[in-house]
């Protein structure tokens, strides 16, 4: 790697180590990053279940190599997600948090883009609780929004807002979740764009901008409610005197992470409890940090406002798209069908009155002229009930040529109508069946854009 290591993040670095332990920490940015993934137990992924576990997450693993993921159709149906390792420790976090609180969690994760950490929250709830999924940059609100999509959970909310907006919400969630935007120190292993951004002027930026997130997203956190703070650097003032500033701030309290000491985690202690360092001389993953903060004191309250009136009479041609079709509420919007978990159903029009959504639940169809036309979403999703429409199996190659939004050849003694596509076990979305061939509906914006020649030798 051309770019070196900033030299004031060596010189703080240096007075944090022993000598021979730092030399082993700078050593560890010039050996290879650790490739691993996620996969997603509602869906088809046997190749990588055979590979190294990650030890803090049972659907976490280690890969030999990195793939090439755009070629892969197992990743355009949401079977796994590629992750750093570190980061996943948020699974055992989580187990410990229900543990004590139960199931049925309403969680946020405030700042969830590219989506890592929000598809993993999905996996842990399950179908149960709620998670909304928030960025508050279009471009990066986008990319969550489909990887939720794509992830298949039916019970994720996805929103475009800024942190401030949610204080409009007081102790409406369990547990937030801030993977709050930092100095990336963590990632100088990974590439060069973090060694050449980082500077310390921005790494005091960084600190100011995360205190204002925690502080503009505090009331939507419920007494008693766990806030799980989290960062990809190693710099204290992002991370412990962070905690420090909140405890001052805020009625709270940080707790102690007691972790095993195989995985290499590291305790850094923060007022009566800990954070948790990752460091990668010591860990098979990333620079990472994080903590849980119990909130302490009043959340405000909280109005109770009546839930979006569900239509009185759903036909049936939408009721029987899911599965349990009586654990869900149906709605419709701007023609769009779509369900919602009955027992969050309360929760969206609050969330709709004061956020912009981009998701929410799982999208259905529209009901047109010449039919009912299904949403690419309820492909995807884990409670689209089976025997809906008939499927058709491509095989990889095939089903590579479908994402890139070519037509396949059509079948004149099959049925006209709405097809699934399905690539190992795993639905990919949607045709339609003129005769002659089956128009690809596949989003245009999802469309591979890369040459697959490769695929085709």
């Amino acid at each position: 790697m051309n770019q070196p290591l900033p030299e004031g993040f060596i010189k703080r670095m240096q007075s944090h180590f022993e000598k021979d332990e730092f030399h082993s920490f700078i050593q560890s940015f010039d050996t290879p990053s650790w490739s691993s993934v996620r996969v997603n137990p509602r869906k088809h992924e046997d190749r990588i279940c055979g590979y190294e576990q990650v030890p803090w997450c049972p659907q976490g693993f280690y890969l030999q190599k990195k793939p090439l993921y755009t070629l892969d159709p197992a990743f355009h149906a949401g079977a796994y997600y590629p992750q750093e390792a570190s980061s996943m420790v948020l699974w055992h976090i989580l187990k410990e948090i229900e543990d004590e609180a139960g199931q049925d969690l309403r969680i946020l994760d405030l700042c969830g883009a590219p989506g890592g950490k929000s598809t993993l929250i999905a996996s842990f709830l399950d179908g149960k609780g709620l998670l909304v999924a928030n960025e508050v940059i279009q471009s990066r609100a986008r990319i969550l929004r489909e990887n939720i999509i794509k992830w298949g959970a039916p019970n994720v909310v996805v929103t475009q807002s800024d942190p401030s907006v949610f204080s409009r919400l007081p102790g409406l969630f369990d547990v937030m979740v801030v993977d709050a935007p930092c100095s990336g120190e963590g990632m100088f292993r990974k590439g060069e764009v973090a060694r050449k951004e980082w500077s310390e002027e921005n790494t005091k930026h960084c600190a100011i901008r995360q205190r204002r997130i925690l502080k503009d997203s505090w009331d939507a956190l419920k007494e008693d409610g766990w806030l799980i703070y989290s960062t990809c650097t190693f710099n204290p003032d992002e991370n412990e005197e962070n905690l420090k500033w909140i405890l001052q701030e805020k009625e709270a309290e940080i707790s102690s992470l007691q972790v095993p000491d195989a995985w290499g985690a590291t305790a850094i202690p923060v007022g009566q409890g800990n954070g948790l360092a990752f460091f990668p001389h010591r860990v098979k993953g990333e620079g990472f940090f994080v903590a849980i903060i119990r909130k302490r004191g009043s959340a405000g309250s909280l109005k109770k406002s009546h839930s979006e009136k569900t239509i009185s009479k759903v036909p049936s041609v939408i009721e029987r798209l899911v599965e349990a079709p009586e654990s869900f509420s149906f709605f419709q919007r701007n023609q769009l069908w779509f369900a919602f978990p009955r027992k969050q159903a309360d929760v969206l029009l609050r969330l709709q009155k004061h956020l912009y959504l981009l998701h929410a639940g799982i999208p259905l169809g529209m009901e047109g002229r010449k039919g009912f036309v299904p949403d690419h979403a309820l492909a995807l999703n884990w409670q689209l009930a089976d025997g809906c429409f008939q499927e058709i199996q491509l095989s990889e190659d095939a089903a590579l040529h479908y994402l890139k939004g070519e037509s396949l050849v059509g079948d004149r003694d099959l049925s006209r109508g709405i097809f699934l596509v399905s690539c190992n076990r795993n639905r990919l979305g949607f045709v339609k069946n003129v005769g002659n061939r089956f128009n690809n509906l596949y989003p245009k914006e999802w469309r591979i854009r890369m040459s697959i020649e490769k695929s085709d030798e």
